[in-house]
Parts: C-alpha cells; structure tokens; sequence
C-alpha cells in the first residue's frame, strides 16, 4: 500500500521533477499548482501528507494552512526555496509539522514523509474511540456500530469498510483507496469485492430507511453523505 501525498508546486518542471522522483521512492502522489486546487483535491479526497513547495505561491502558502485550518487529520511539511530561520518558524507557526530545504536529500525527504504518515495514523487510530455521522455511530475499541438505537451487526471486514468510509465522510472515497486500505493490495480491474461489501453495507445500513447515508459515485467510488 502506498502513502499519497498531495503536492503543491507551481513551477512546471520542478513539480513534475519532484512528483516523479516521489513515485519513483513509492509514493502515490497528485500535484497541484494553487491554493484553489488544492483546497478542492484536500476536499474531495484527504492526502496521507500535503507537500507545500514555498516557492509556488510564496506566502498564500500560510493562507492555504489557515483556510485548512487547526487540527488537520494529516500532517503538512513546507518546502524552502533556501533555508531560512524566519521562513522555517513563519511556516511551523502557520500549522506546518515539520520543514525541509529544497535540495533535501530524496532518501531523507522519503524518510520524513513517511515518519510523520505513521505519526498521525498512530494518533488517529490510538486516541478516537468513536466515530459519528448523523445517527450512525461507531464504537472503535469495542468495534460495534449502531444507526440510531440499534445495533448492526458486521463482519470484520464490513467494519474496516464502514470506518474507512465514515472516517471520511463526505468525501469521495475511490475504489482503489478503498482496495489499497481496507484489503492491503493493488487495485485490479478483475474484482469487484469492493461494490459486493458496499451491498452488504446498505442492506444493514440503509435498508428500510427512510434517509440513505452509502452513495454511488458513478465510475469513480462511494461517499458517506
């Protein structure tokens, strides 16, 4: 399963330079050019880590962790044209978690990423005890869920789906996300395990009532709205 980062970088060349040198350390990585894109790829689908590069849009950058805003479910490093102290204080008190040059070694920027990708999932798994949308409710600890009052029995792997899903509701949750976290291996266009559990899901879900909560994204995924 690989890490996805969501890279900011406007400048042409050196995005795609850094984009491919990612991929190339195992990461799946998306690249956008501003504040407005990023904002709506952070939207419609959460990163496992957010690259600002400071040089593509100098300090909007601090404007985009400020309409993200505080306590954000994924961490976020700021890339310096060149170091400097002041820069590198202006972006951790922006919301950055951590700050690299640009010349950083690729070996050590990989190492970063993915230290701070366990960091936040070890926060996330460790510290929520439940997880609520509407009336849907779901205890992690005991790994039982409830729709109002009642108690929906799951299978274990109709759990995992299900917290996947309302850990990011409202969000489009893509098919090969979904295979990638929930079964551990590669999408591959042969298995449609993933619509045959969303089945299981709303008959136990949604079935008899009145508000649907499981929602087709046609050709693309499922979302929790």
């Amino acid at each position: 399963m690989k890490d996805s980062v969501l890279l900011m970088q406007k400048n042409e060349l050196s995005g795609i330079h850094r984009q491919l040198l990612l991929e190339q350390t195992g990461f799946d990585v998306r690249r956008c050019y501003g504040i407005e894109d990023t904002a709506a790829e952070v939207e419609a689908e959460m990163p496992g880590i957010l690259l600002l590069s400071l040089e593509s849009e100098g300090r909007h950058v601090y404007e985009l962790l400020e309409r993200l805003g505080e306590s954000l479910p994924f961490p976020v490093m700021v890339i310096l044209r060149e170091w400097n102290t002041r820069e590198m204080v202006n972006a951790l008190e922006a919301g950055a978690n951590d700050v690299v040059e640009q010349t950083v070694p690729q070996e050590e920027l990989a190492a970063r990423i993915r230290s701070l990708v366990r960091l936040f999932r070890r926060f996330a798994d460790g510290y929520l005890t439940e997880l609520s949308y509407e009336d849907l409710i779901i205890e992690l600890k005991g790994r039982r869920a409830y729709r109002g009052d009642e108690l929906i029995k799951l299978t274990p792997k109709e759990f995992d789906l299900l917290r996947y899903l309302v850990k990011r509701a409202e969000q489009v949750c893509h098919r090969e996300a979904i295979l990638q976290e929930v079964w551990g291996f590669d999408f591959s266009t042969g298995t449609n395990v993933v619509d045959v559990y969303i089945r299981h899901l709303r008959k136990k879900i949604d079935k008899g009532r009145p508000r649907k909560l499981i929602h087709t994204v046609r050709g693309t995924g499922y979302i929790i709205q």
